[in-house]
């Protein structure tokens, strides 16, 4: 049995990096795409259940996360707003610095 196909279906690792050609040379082909079928199933799966997940949680929790994202992204514009303001000094000073020592 090659390498691809001792794989268990959620394991990450598939035959589609680095080893890709060698999976296709030792194996079968209908081998191979039966690999990337259920390979496909376990990604199709987890997607699902993911995607529940998040329905689940946005309806238990959704206001408290919208609160805590206004607060993050509040705080991330005063921040870039400190960082705008200090950008702006230093480039007055660089001029003022210029102008004094250029005329």
């Amino acid at each position: 049995m090659s390498d691809c196909e001792e794989k268990s279906c959620c394991q990450e690792t598939s035959c589609h990096d680095e080893k890709a050609e060698k999976c296709h040379e030792e194996g079968n082909l209908v081998e191979h795409i039966l690999h990337m079928w259920r390979s496909a199933g376990c990604t199709a799966w987890s997607e699902v259940v993911t995607e529940i997940l998040k329905e689940k949680i946005r309806k238990q929790w959704g206001a408290e996360l919208e609160k805590g994202a206004d607060a993050f992204v509040a705080t991330m514009g005063a921040g870039w707003q400190a960082k705008v303001a200090k950008a702006k000094a230093e480039a007055e000073f660089r001029k003022a610095v210029e102008k004094a020592m250029l005329g």
